[in-house]
């Protein structure tokens, strides 16, 4: 009887530091899987900064001045370039087109400023 229960005590016990093992290497494996992410983590970080200090460079006033200098002729408009909306209207297509009674006057500065950023192009 003694000889059993010493076998399985031993088998208990072996069993106990098995599970006690297994344990311990699938800590190890999840602290490993922690560290790496943190160093994915502190990595994208760092991308990302750098992704925000060259968008910050490419929106610089300053240098975008300078490339639109460099590689566009712009000028201010002129009056010709400049439509009221009933001629805006024409060149839409809409000859139809009566503007409301709320609807800003073609005097207006919204309307000017519109049609002056506006490319108006034949549609052909």
């Amino acid at each position: 009887m003694i000889r059993i229960t010493t076998i399985f005590l031993c088998v208990l016990l072996a069993a106990a530091a098995f599970g006690r093992y297994r344990a311990e290497v699938s800590v190890r494996e999840l602290r490993e899987d922690i560290e790496q992410i943190e160093t994915s983590q502190v990595e994208e970080v760092r991308s990302i900064q750098m992704l925000r200090a060259e968008i910050a460079y490419l929106e610089n006033p300053d240098r975008l001045a300078k490339v639109a200098a460099a590689k566009t002729d712009l000028r201010p408009s002129d009056s010709r370039q400049l439509v009221n909306a009933r001629e805006f209207a024409a060149l839409l297509g809409d000859t139809d087109y009566v503007p409301e009674e709320d609807a800003p006057s073609p005097d207006s500065d919204v309307i000017l400023h519109a049609l002056a950023m506006a490319q108006v192009t034949d549609a052909q």
